[in-house]
């Protein structure tokens, strides 16, 4: 009927204007277990997501049809990696530090502290890892996962109830910690929790801990100034702490155009969110003084002290990666290499201690 209305039309020299084709609908859920004014969590809101939207619209092939769960409404910090490998969400923010057991090869940072508060070299150097060690991708296959960004954080510090002026003054006190950052504390007689950013404010409130080991930009959004006005500054360094990660199975059933978008634009929130990240962390501190916090900084010989105090967490990592038959003790140094090369040398040499 339609070829025939078409050559009627081209008779009489008229123009027929054919239906356009549909533009499918895919469905994708987002999640994260951290809320809405977290920066990696904000920018998967405010960029991630608009930016594949409207790609998606330019191109007039598919579209998204999003659901999302914010501050754990799908799943807690410490459930999302699982919820992702599941299939409960498509794609998630996932808190990695969490995650030693599964992904023990996104922990080097964390047992490498006192190194460069650099986060812009932090991420160049972590991808360059990646590169260099390509198990640590394979890792998230394993787990029925693609991973697509990375977020890290620009530093960490001591927030407590009392004032902390030497290394002595945490002896004997309780402090929240998240993962592997509890061997910060390690052999100085103070006391590590286990803890979440969830439990945080509520705990020192009541006294259940002391102080607790804070990423620079959690202190002002999070309050916790006002339950802990003592912020020490002790040069842990930037870590790597998420990253946005899709379920593989889902990955692989979309569209190839999709699936382009949706990396380009990870590139895009990853830069976003570090950018984020340490804009926050500057207005963080000034949030915390205008509500009464102190910040001071452990004097360079105390932390000196510190870094000593601790054992030598990176070969002990090292050593349980490489029985679990991954390169832990590759991975390690050639971590602490890609930093010297650009001149970078953290408090201990810690892989050739």
């Amino acid at each position: 009927m339609q070829k025939s209305l078409i050559a009627a039309a081209a008779i009489a020299g008229l123009t027929v204007v054919t239906p356009a084709a549909a533009i499918e609908e895919i469905k994708i859920t987002a999640a994260s277990g951290l809320p809405s004014f977290s920066a990696g969590t904000g920018e998967v809101i405010n960029v991630f997501i608009p930016e594949i939207d409207k790609r998606l619209a330019a191109k007039g092939n598919y579209k998204v049809i999003w659901t999302t769960g914010w501050g754990g409404a799908i799943a807690n910090q410490f459930e999302l990696f699982e919820a992702v490998e599941d299939g409960l969400a498509d794609v998630g923010y996932v808190n990695t530090l969490f995650e030693g057991a599964k992904l023990p090869m996104e922990q080097v940072t964390y047992v490498t502290p006192f190194g460069a508060e650099d986060l812009d070299a932090m991420l160049e150097v972590f991808d360059e890892l990646r590169s260099k060690i390509p198990e640590m991708d394979q890792a998230y296959i394993k787990h029925n996962q693609h991973r697509i960004g990375v977020y890290g954080l620009t530093t960490y510090h001591f927030q407590s109830t009392f004032p902390i002026k030497t290394l002595a003054d945490i002896k004997g006190r309780k402090f929240g910690a998240p993962g592997l950052a509890a061997n910060w504390i390690k052999n100085t007689g103070a006391i590590a929790v286990a803890g979440s950013l969830s439990q945080y404010y509520n705990s020192l409130k009541t006294g259940v801990y002391d102080g607790i080991v804070i990423f620079e930009s959690g202190i002002g959004p999070f309050k916790f100034f006002e339950v802990a006005p003592n912020i020490t500054k002790v040069g842990i360094g930037s870590q790597i702490a998420s990253n946005l990660t899709f379920n593989k199975n889902k990955w692989e059933s979309l569209p190839a155009e999709v699936r382009d978008v949706i990396s380009d634009v990870a590139v895009v929130w990853e830069g976003a969110s570090k950018k984020r990240g340490q804009n926050d962390a500057t207005k963080s501190i000034k949030t915390a003084v205008a509500g009464g916090a102190t910040v001071s900084e452990l004097p360079r010989a105390e932390v000196v002290k510190l870094a000593n105090a601790i054992p030598n967490i990176a070969k002990m990592w090292a050593k349980q990666v490489n029985d679990k038959g991954l390169p832990g003790t590759k991975l390690l140094s050639t971590y602490m290499d890609l930093w010297r090369a650009r001149g970078v040398h953290h408090a201990r040499a810690w892989d050739k201690e």
